[in-house]
């Protein structure tokens, strides 16, 4: 089968085949519980004359594709398409994708130090990050890359990698890992990236709370482990299909204990954008 074959599988058939059974029905469809999330009433709506579903517990919504990404936590389109035909059992036809090898970027001359840099301060003020919670989570980090000198906001992670970040670049020091910063608490606050750690501080979300940053949802694996101690998970994610897709995982995994808390900026790509426009730049000038 072809895309737009998968494209016209029933959600119906698909939830069937998942071992979903609709609850009750109304004019326009049938209910179902969530198949990804855990609830006490049926908030899962699918309209069969539109192959469409809705879910009224969290706002998602969508074709079959986007139900199969929100239910293996894939965001790749060719990935959701296996997905729903290995749980079909359908022959899918895939095109031809050749692999190419991307060289990494080698990092030499790399020097840490306690972040002053004026460009660096200014870049995160800009984004509503104050001078003292900058410098204390954050490093600056001043490397060589393909033979020219550079500089970054440095976050270390648990494997002692680091996140960097400056106006024109956004990448990291291997290893890749999570950062976890304990502070002897039952709940954790759980964020993307450093960045919505940092604007969490500046807003008085993080309240002495333990903090796991992933530091790239390909990282949610291996936060898994240390997120299993925690009674409470709040989830400060990006509201999008990537973030979407971690938080249906880690409902998956964790249940009730999971609160998502990305309705404190709904009209917002991010907790960062959200507290950029609560402080707007109003001028070029640094004040910190």
């Amino acid at each position: 089968m072809n895309i737009d074959e998968i494209r016209k599988v029933s959600l119906v058939e698909f939830l069937n085949q998942l071992g979903y059974q609709p609850t009750g029905r109304d004019s326009k469809g049938l209910w179902f519980y969530a198949p990804y999330r855990s609830e006490r009433k049926p908030s899962f709506h699918v309209n069969p004359r539109r192959n469409l579903w809705f879910d009224f517990g969290t706002g998602a919504g969508g074709d079959i594709f986007s139900l199969a990404g929100e239910m293996s936590g894939e965001t790749d389109f060719l990935r959701q398409a296996d997905y729903i035909a290995k749980k079909m059992r359908l022959p899918v036809a895939k095109p031809y994708k050749p692999t190419t090898f991307v060289e990494e970027p080698t990092f030499e001359n790399v020097e840490v130090s306690r972040l002053e840099s004026p460009v660096l301060l200014r870049y995160l003020a800009d984004r509503g990050i104050t001078k003292e919670i900058a410098q204390r989570y954050c490093v600056q980090v001043d490397y060589e890359l393909h033979g020219k000198r550079y500089y970054a906001v440095g976050f270390p992670n648990n494997d002692d990698g680091l996140e960097l970040r400056n106006p024109f670049f956004k990448g990291s020091y291997p290893p890749k890992h999570i950062t976890l910063i304990a502070n002897g608490n039952a709940r954790c606050n759980l964020f993307e990236g450093f960045i919505d750690f940092l604007s969490a501080e500046r807003l008085g979300y993080n309240d002495g709370l333990d903090t796991i940053v992933l530091n790239s949802v390909s990282n949610l694996q291996k936060a898994i482990p240390a997120l299993g101690d925690y009674t409470v998970i709040q989830c400060y994610l990006d509201n999008d299909t990537a973030g979407r897709a971690a938080l249906a995982r880690l409902r998956r995994e964790f249940g009730d204990k999971v609160m998502d808390k990305s309705a404190l900026y709904p009209n917002h790509k991010d907790l960062n954008d959200y507290l950029m426009s609560l402080y707007p730049k109003k001028s070029t000038k640094l004040k910190l």
